[in-house]
């Protein structure tokens, strides 16, 4: 249990007014922790039947006390919200040693390539210096894995937006693989940079969208850190903490429909087969809009906030994990992911570090990649993860202990793993994502502007704190 803050005097000199947040994420729980010490009456409604949202830490059924984040995973030494509630809350942290990479870095040919992969069936170590490649690329494609060619291209035009920011709009107009095209990548490599690509597709993401993300993640730090125990101790502290100012939280509960009028806000919601209805000033919706979409706004939103709202794009990312022996694994030399062309899609070394008995490795699909995993059960999912990581890792055969899994697209709460922008959206809904209506203000990853991942979720509770806090 993470300690409790001693807590100031508040509402003293404010009268407190009511504030509904919807969705009990990361950054519904700091929205509901800051007004509540802002003396602000808060009451938090939530469909799952815990706090935390996208922000799970996954400790069974796993052994030797070894954990996977479900979602919300990465931290830099540029979250500087979320280690300030770390902080605050007494819980540590320390630089990881071990980081799990997502994205692709830049290979350096004399020194081989930065990740592990597998290509047509052919096992490379990380450091490997790809004198060939398997699939017969041209030249210039051949000493460095897609990831790492992809990253070279996007780091090229992000450093020319220091100097023309306005031109990311030029690129919004572009798809990723049209843009590669322009700059003369092979078919064959945009294919391959196709495969867990962190969108749903190289052809329908915005190029200006993925610089978008590009110039966030630089904020993000160059430190990759990590919260022992587990990120979602930082939900767990927000959430108690929350709770001893006075927060009440309602759990269990589906949001149906959300109406406003010029003096107050009223939310039902469907809860044990009934259909209940509270009132207050504010709301704070922070409902993904892939979920958000099928709930009912009295009077009707404005155009452009409904049209960001049914048309924002989230990543399908479809995961199974799988405890296991990890010495065959350290032998080889294999460090912290695979990148494969097969339907693993990218293997991560998620959990443990060379010298332990266990590690947890991560079977992480997305887009088109996850179609398989997600027409399964979790059953039969996990079953399917197994084979394929056996038949991808050979020398893994009998060493799995542990298995589970997580389809954040099948999850109907979330219904993908974060936002993008597919070709124009950027232009076309960025604008109005975060703009509130009436007395409905907006937070989550997805209306963050500075940051990525949970630090954007935090920078957008901020902000709506702020609007409530001056009268907005």
């Amino acid at each position: 249990m993470s300690s409790i803050l001693a807590l100031p005097f508040v509402g003293l000199f404010k009268p407190a007014r009511s504030v509904l947040v919807l969705g009990a994420g990361l950054s519904g729980l700091s929205v509901a922790y800051e007004l509540a010490l802002r003396g602000y009456k808060v009451t938090v409604i939530e469909a799952r039947d815990y706090a935390g949202g996208r922000v799970f830490t996954l400790r069974k059924p796993f052994l030797n006390n070894q954990y996977v984040e479900l979602g919300g995973e990465l931290i830099g030494d540029g979250y500087k919200r979320f280690l300030k509630y770390a902080k605050d809350f007494s819980i540590e942290f320390e630089e990881n040693q071990n980081p799990v990479e997502t994205g692709g870095s830049v290979a350096n040919p004399q020194r081989g390539i930065t990740s592990s992969a597998i290509l047509k069936g052919r096992l490379f170590a990380v450091g490997t210096i790809l004198n060939e490649n398997p699939y017969g690329l041209p030249e210039k494609e051949t000493m460095d894995l897609p990831p790492a060619i992809l990253f070279r291209h996007i780091a090229s035009v992000v450093s020319e937006l220091r100097t023309n920011p306005s031109k990311i709009f030029d690129y919004d107009r572009l798809s990723l693989a049209d843009f590669l095209r322009k700059r003369g990548v092979s078919e064959q490599m945009i294919k391959l940079m196709n495969i867990s690509l962190n969108y749903n597709s190289i052809e329908t993401v915005s190029m200006g969208g993925v610089l978008w993300d590009a110039v966030r993640r630089v904020s993000a730090g160059t430190k990759p850190i990590q919260i022992i125990g587990g990120n979602d101790r930082i939900t767990k502290a927000l959430f108690e903490n929350s709770v001893r100012l006075g927060v009440k939280f309602i759990f269990q509960a589906e949001v149906k429909r959300i109406s406003q009028n010029p003096s107050s806000v009223r939310v039902s919601f469907l809860k044990n087969g009934k259909v209940e209805t509270v009132e207050a000033d504010k709301i704070v919706c922070t409902i993904p809009f892939s979920v958000l979409r099928e709930i009912i706004f009295e009077p009707n939103l404005p155009e452009s906030k409904a049209k960001a709202i049914n048309e924002l794009a989230y990543t399908r990312i479809t995961k199974v994990f799988l405890q296991a022996e990890r010495a065959a694994w350290d032998e080889r030399n294999l460090g912290a992911a695979i990148w494969t062309d097969t339907p693993c899609e990218r293997i991560f070394n998620s959990a443990g570090k060379k010298g332990d008995k266990f590690g947890i490795f991560t079977i992480w699909t997305e887009g088109a990649g996850a179609e398989i995993p997600e027409s399964m059960n979790d059953r039969e999912r996990i079953v399917w993860g197994q084979r394929e990581f056996v038949k991808a890792l050979p020398f893994m055969k009998g060493r799995i202990q542990r298995r589970a899994t997580k389809s954040w697209t099948l999850d109907k709460y979330a219904r993908g793993a974060y936002a993008h922008f597919k070709v124009g959206q950027l232009a076309s809904l960025q604008p109005f994502l975060k703009t509130p209506v009436g007395r409905i203000h907006f937070a989550g990853e997805h209306t963050a502007e500075k940051m990525p991942g949970m630090e954007g979720a935090l920078e957008s509770a901020e902000r709506v704190v702020a609007e409530i806090d001056s009268g907005g």
